[in-house]
């Protein structure tokens, strides 16, 4: 990792999943800000946008915000914010509903799995600056 470790969005509305995601970012040396409605993550965003790098999102949250509302809005501020969806159903809608430069990974997941897709999506990233 880097200097500094990237700080990672994480929208999960399961306690117990979220709790788990968070648990093995932090291992693998990232920096995790843990909501559990699309809402949060929106004003967390918002609130945190300079500093958020990446964004983890499962697609079916409680509420009126999905986690594919959720990325469209965090990229309206950063284009090339790097995002993994996850979702058990709503595969299929992936094409058209999810941003370009993203991930998805189905339920049930090894979080290994969600790790190394941010990772990849931060490579890029980072490899087009300059």
């Amino acid at each position: 990792m880097q200097g500094s470790a990237v700080l990672i969005l994480v929208v999960e509305d399961d306690p117990a999943a979220g709790e788990e995601l968070k648990r093995a970012l932090e291992a693998a040396g990232f920096r995790v800000m843990l909501v559990e409605s699309g809402e949060k993550a929106t004003s967390a965003f918002d609130e945190n946008a300079g500093e958020i790098g990446g964004l983890v999102a499962d697609v079916r949250l409680g509420g009126n915000v999905s986690g594919w509302d959720v990325a469209r809005h965090a990229r309206e501020v950063d284009q090339d914010l790097p995002v993994v969806y996850v979702t058990g159903f709503d595969v299929e809608d992936w094409a058209s509903q999810g941003v370009p430069k993203s991930m998805l990974v189905q339920k049930p997941f090894a979080p290994v799995q969600i790790i190394t897709a941010i990772s990849s999506l931060l490579n890029v990233s980072s490899s087009n600056v300059g």
